[in-house]
């Protein structure tokens, strides 16, 4: 994982690394962050009165905590264990991993095309940083092209390289919905409405898979939570303006399984 050169603000969420625990504090290292220490205050350990802090922390663990103060010239920070909201904390370790992820991109870049670590620093991450985290970015680039780093003013020949390295090897996880559904028309000409109002859902660019008469699974995957909504949202207002244009009575639900 890249280390950042500046520092965190009041507020932040940082992962840290436990170092050193005494009877008063307990000493970390901010992993995010270059050279940048963080001290626990023993009443910011925990709700409960605790005597031995080695009942909740031991050395060389990893932690999320909360940024209380600053101090930029010492590279020192107070921090607090106690405040961390529990659904905040699993939303960092996931930040977390993903910068680990667009990070990697850039560590098999550097190898593979023989660029200093440094200048990957100056040229990539420290351009984007400034305003984005680097995973957001990269997952912006495998949806909507090598464009958006223009902003950046990234050296042209290393900007060519990373969107290539963030094709190949980015890999983010990718989102899905499965529906089942119920489609009947049993006037005259049925069956050729249910082909028709088939082909209205499979133009939303879905998957449909007949899976015996009258069920069919109705399926989407993308790298982009956003557009899941998106998409989900507009599957299920067709159905519901095709179905009545098409005089289908229908029943559609969740498929939880695989």
């Amino acid at each position: 994982m890249y280390k950042r050169k500046d520092y965190p603000k009041d507020g932040e969420y940082v992962i840290c690394t436990v170092e050193e625990i005494s009877d008063i504090s307990i000493r970390v290292n901010l992993n995010e962050y270059e050279s940048f220490s963080g001290i626990i205050p023993m009443d910011e350990l925990s709700n409960k009165r605790i005597t031995n802090p080695r009942i909740i922390l031991k050395e060389g663990k990893t932690i999320v905590c909360l940024v209380l103060d600053v101090d930029i010239k010492n590279r020192l920070c107070t921090l607090s264990y106690k405040r961390v909201d529990k659904n905040k904390q699993k939303a960092k370790v996931i930040e977390y991993k993903k910068e680990n992820m667009a990070y990697n991109v850039l560590k098999i870049m550097s190898e593979k095309e023989n660029i200093d670590t440094d200048k990957i620093y100056d040229e990539v991450i420290d351009k984007i940083i400034k305003t984005d985290k680097l995973y957001n970015v990269f997952l912006d680039v495998l949806i909507n092209g090598k464009s958006v780093l223009n902003k950046y003013k990234i050296n042209k020949k290393i900007l060519d390289k990373l969107y290539q390295y963030i094709k190949e090897y980015l890999n983010p996880p990718k989102y899905k919905f499965d529906y089942i559904l119920e489609a009947y028309n049993i006037e005259g000409d049925g069956i050729l409405k249910l082909k028709e109002f088939l082909l209205k859902i499979k133009e939303l660019n879905l998957e449909v898979k007949y899976l015996g008469s009258p069920r069919y699974m109705i399926r989407y995957y993308t790298i982009n939570p956003k557009d899941l909504q998106s998409k989900e949202k507009k599957l299920l207002d067709l159905i519901d303006s095709e179905a009545k244009k098409y005089n289908i009575v229908y029943e559609i639900s969740k498929n939880e399984g695989d």
